[in-house]
């Protein structure tokens, strides 16, 4: 793969900044998807270590190993937009070395209102040292859609369709109808509401702490309920789930089935869906759930970047953001 890209400056990309992971997708590269956690802590050159403007952290899966604090763009709304283009540069820092990069991004936000400030945070020219090496980075932001909007990209829409976004913060629910968004509402009920719980509730597990949220997440992503080398969740994380259920999603889960009463497909995505367990709940409820649901926005955003650049063609012209 190293040498395919040796000339190419300019690459169309797709960036979904989430509450709980970022993905970038680089045509030509493999996906990047690493938890939204970000770490000031001293470290080697790992993937995911940035220095820029003076300043030394570390963006992912590292953050978390370092076992101190780290910051995580959950915590705080605005992080997303104002975490922006450390995260990108954390991103950058997980793919093969070079010494130029030229980004022409596509990227998603939950929230549209918040799109201008985005674009000014990313747009610019910028020399940062990522996993030790240095490096040029220009980045043009192509368009700021709505989180999912990705997802949809591609895919022949049925003529009325519902969709559920299981996020790490947040559960989206979208209508559309002939391919226009008429519904859009985000309930503050995502994983993390279930991974609290779990936190909670392990603490018998546990000599009486709760439990570490990252540790739960990641077990879970991995497809199982195993926290540590002695300790399975299992019977925790099934009554969570449940409760978790019966508590925050039915409301939702039932408006959708509302929903496929009226005749309206509904499709699920977010990586709630690959939940242990949670996946046979969806599907038996009538649920399509799209192929890698986790990726599919992303693997979106790149194709929208690239229809872009499609329909206008590079031009030699400084168009710089700044």
């Amino acid at each position: 793969m190293s040498n395919i890209h040796t000339l190419q400056k300019i690459f169309p990309a797709g960036f979904d900044n989430g509450y709980g992971s970022l993905k970038l997708l680089v045509d030509g590269f493999e996906v990047v998807r690493v938890p939204s956690y970000i770490s000031t802590a001293e470290m080697e050159d790992v993937p995911g270590r940035v220095v820029f403007n003076g300043s030394a952290y570390t963006v992912g899966e590292s953050a978390f190993r370092t076992g101190y604090h780290f910051d995580r763009n959950t915590d705080n709304n605005e992080n997303k937009v104002n975490n922006a283009l450390l995260t990108l540069f954390g991103a950058l820092a997980h793919l093969p070395h070079r010494k130029a990069w030229h980004l022409k991004l596509v990227v998603s936000l939950h929230d549209v209102g918040l799109a201008n400030e985005l674009q000014k945070v990313l747009s610019g020219e910028y020399q940062p040292i990522l996993a030790g090496k240095q490096s040029d980075v220009k980045v043009e932001v192509l368009k700021v859609v709505l989180e999912g909007m990705g997802a949809l990209f591609g895919h022949q829409l049925p003529k009325k369709l519902t969709i559920l976004d299981f996020g790490n913060g947040t559960t989206l629910y979208s209508r559309y109808n002939r391919g226009q968004r008429e519904v859009h509402t985000a309930y503050p009920i995502g994983v993390e509401v279930l991974i609290d719980d779990i936190c909670q509730k392990m603490k018998h597990l546990n000599g009486g702490k709760i439990g570490d949220p990252s540790k739960i997440r990641f077990c879970l992503e991995m497809g199982h309920t195993r926290y540590s080398r002695d300790i399975d969740i299992k019977d925790i994380y099934s009554a969570s789930l449940k409760d978790w259920y019966e508590k925050y999603l039915k409301k939702v889960v039932n408006l959708t089935l509302d929903a496929k009463h009226q005749g309206d497909e509904i499709w699920a995505i977010g990586g709630g869906c690959l939940l242990p367990g949670f996946k046979k709940l969806l599907e038996k409820n009538g649920f399509k759930i799209l192929d890698n649901p986790v990726e599919a926005n992303v693997s979106g955003l790149l194709e929208m970047a690239k229809t872009i650049l499609g329909k206008n063609p590079i031009t030699t012209s400084g168009t710089s953001g700044k």
